[in-house]
């Protein structure tokens, strides 16, 4: 005999599957994150005078703290880590062009001076700053985990912001609606991500 409850939508389950994830991994990426922002904001260099005008554009409330580092290859955390991510956001994560942490930006030397990119990572600072370290990278990994990275309503706000002209960014202080349109369809993550 069953509990009399209907089972859950393969949708939802998705969903609660991404939150039990995203619970166990947030404070092992958040600890990894902090020694990388440590890293950057010792290395790293300020904002050129046009990429500190993007970011208060943007809506950042401190962009004298953020550093940007550029390498070679973007530091990853743990491979096992990372490969549980990368197959369950559906996304290739193996050679990422930039990583924000906190205040630090890492980004592949080739695109130092792109302002798409710059302006797309100083949006994530901006939502680090928003909603603190821990609960940025908990909605994160939750929602590219149910989502999708490319559904992912923190990458769609950014993106979003990034692809703007730089002297019309609308405010990162505007409610942030978790449900977002994007290409044309709903991403309602409270009922399991698009097409949900």
């Amino acid at each position: 005999m069953g509990s009399g409850r209907a089972p859950l939508p393969p949708g939802r389950v998705r969903w609660v599957a991404a939150q039990i994830v995203a619970s166990f991994f947030t404070p092992l990426v958040h600890r990894w994150l902090l020694r990388q922002e440590a890293f950057i904001s010792r290395q790293g260099r300020p904002l050129t005078a046009a990429e500190t005008k993007s970011a208060r554009r943007i809506g950042l409330n401190d962009p004298a703290r953020v550093r940007i580092q550029t390498v070679d290859r973007i530091p990853q955390p743990g491979g096992w880590l990372l490969k549980v991510i990368a197959r369950f956001s559906r996304v290739a994560l193996a050679d990422p062009v930039a990583l924000t942490a906190g205040h630090g930006i890492y980004l592949k030397a080739e695109l130092e001076n792109d302002p798409v990119v710059i302006r797309h990572e100083l949006a994530h600072v901006g939502q680090y700053e928003r909603l603190g370290r821990r609960a940025f990278l908990q909605q994160y990994i939750r929602d590219c985990l149910a989502a999708g990275y490319t559904a992912s309503p923190l990458e769609v706000e950014a993106r979003r912001l990034s692809a703007v002209d730089a002297g019309r960014h609308p405010s990162l202080d505007q409610k942030f609606d978790r449900d977002r349109l994007h290409d044309g369809q709903v991403v309602d993550l409270d009922r399991g991500g698009p097409g949900a």
